[in-house]
């Protein structure tokens, strides 16, 4: 559990896959990114490591319901001071967080073997979790009571991904495009908490029964253990040694833990003939896998225990005790909790990447073709971390060099405000998009509503957008 929180806490930072606002952009050159069939209208080279990036958070929560101020700081909801109204209040009964990276380090799109080709080089990073209401009650409730929570995960994947893609007209009408993908494996870990049942015995010591299983694929990774006694409520009151996690060693960590192969598939359909200006696309992304070749399981035998419950942390560090040490003591806690035990490395596994799919259409308006209007149903095929939205944009383009959109949608993370700008004159290409604009933020700049998504990017435009070159 401590590394799949580490590894959530790592892609929290990081830049997000690309955005749905670029969709209906014809002028985005990184709209191959959306769909492998969409040709861009220009030829580019991006700016190395900066070329394109995001930062997306997505909640069904609302961030700023876990943090509060209190004496001038920025607390966590288990601050004692923080009332349990106040903790729990803004809490759903199934809480979800994802965070999903798509980092391009180099990228170059150009025409060449009668279509349009793509060479990216990128850095993918996911971590999300899935808590329902009554852990967040277990941690900050402590009431004389019996609890049961089940169906609680925590995931983190990392790897590269150099991906070859190759779009064309195969008719009139009709335009093909796929993406071949060599995935280097970085590493991945699942923690699952299938079951907990917890009893309050005595003030703030709980005697509980947990099932819960970490699987980490990570080359070099190095498990340590330690010893505790506890109660264990058998009939004779016996109290044994008992081994548990005492920490995960990356020392000795190899770059790369496995290998795989992914493709990305689309087309896009001109319905001009039937109803002039309409347009039909289909894309789907990742299509693939990743052969792990270690597989670190820990997990615990569902045996009785004792637990005495979490402390309280704060955001920064306050006087006393610094946020890396209250951090490191709620992992303890949490640790504990689920009594781990390391089953050692179980040989290679193969996991899928996680499957979008995009489904658009868009229509030109007749009386005025530089406005056109798009819908796009987006769908993530992820186990516990899937998602769908449906995005409406309204799409300008003013002139050969400039173009603009604004868009809304409604999902699994409810419903969010979009907008995208384009600039795109000869040599040069920046583009700025939200497909969830920002709201309040705390001190540290966390969001405070559900979540937010920002793309900027910097691109070397090949030649104008005034020719029309496909």
């Amino acid at each position: 559990m401590a590394l799949a929180a580490a590894t959530l806490s790592f892609a929290v930072s990081a830049t997000a896959q690309n955005s749905n606002s670029s969709y209906f952009m014809e002028g985005a050159v990184n709209r191959h990114m959306v769909n492998p069939a969409f040709a861009p209208q220009q030829g580019y080279v991006a700016m190395p490591a900066l070329g394109n990036f995001n930062i997306d958070l997505s909640t069904n929560f609302n961030i700023g319901d876990m943090l509060f101020q209190r004496n001038g700081k920025t607390v966590t909801f288990l601050h004692p001071d923080v009332t349990k109204a106040e903790a729990l209040g803004g809490l759903e009964d199934v809480n979800k967080f994802r965070t999903d990276i798509n980092l391009q380090i180099l990228g170059v799109g150009f025409r060449a073997f009668g279509g349009y080709n793509t060479i990216t080089v990128s850095s993918r990073t996911f971590a999300g979790f899935k808590l329902p209401y009554d852990l967040f009650s277990i941690a900050k409730d402590l009431e004389n009571r019996s609890y049961h929570v089940s169906d609680a995960s925590v995931f983190g994947q990392s790897f590269a991904e150099v991906a070859l893609g190759h779009s064309r007209q195969i008719t009139e009408d009709l335009r093909l495009g796929a993406k071949l993908k060599v995935l280097v494996g970085i590493a991945r870990v699942k923690a699952e908490l299938s079951d907990l049942d917890l009893n309050l015995t005595a003030d703030q010591e709980w005697t509980a029964t947990a099932h819960a299983t970490v699987e980490a694929n990570m080359k070099g990774l190095k498990i340590t253990e330690k010893s505790k006694d506890y109660k264990q409520t058998d009939t004779n009151g016996n109290t044994r040694t008992y081994t548990t996690i005492d920490d995960f060693k990356t020392d000795d960590f190899k770059p790369i833990g496995g290998m795989g192969f992914a493709v990305d598939l689309g087309g896009e359909y001109d319905f001009k003939e039937l109803v002039p200006g309409l347009k039909a696309s289909l894309a789907i992304l990742d299509l693939g896998f990743i052969n792990w070749a270690e597989s670190h399981t820990v997990a615990n035998h569902g045996d009785p225990f004792t637990f005495n419950g979490f402390s309280n942390i704060q955001v920064k560090d306050g006087s006393g005790e610094k946020f890396s040490d209250q951090t490191d003591r709620l992992v303890d806690d949490i640790t504990d909790l689920y009594r781990l035990e390391n089953k050692g490395d179980q040989g290679s596994n193969s996991y899928g990447i996680g499957t979008t799919l995009n489904v658009g259409v868009e229509y030109a308006l007749p009386w005025y073709d530089k406005v056109r209007v798009g819908l796009l149903s987006s769908s993530r095929f992820q186990e516990n971390y899937g998602w769908n939205e449906e995005r409406l944009s309204a799409n300008y383009a003013p002139c050969h060099w400039f173009d603009m959109n604004v868009n809304g949608a409604i999902g699994t993370f409810g419903p969010s405000f979009g907008w995208m700008l384009n600039l795109h004159p000869v040599g040069f290409n920046l583009y700025l998009a939200m497909d969830r604009t920002l709201g309040k933020v705390s001190k540290q700049f966390a969001p405070m509503n559900k979540g937010t998504q920002f793309s900027m990017g910097i691109n070397f435009p090949l030649q104008s957008a005034r020719k029309k070159i496909w």
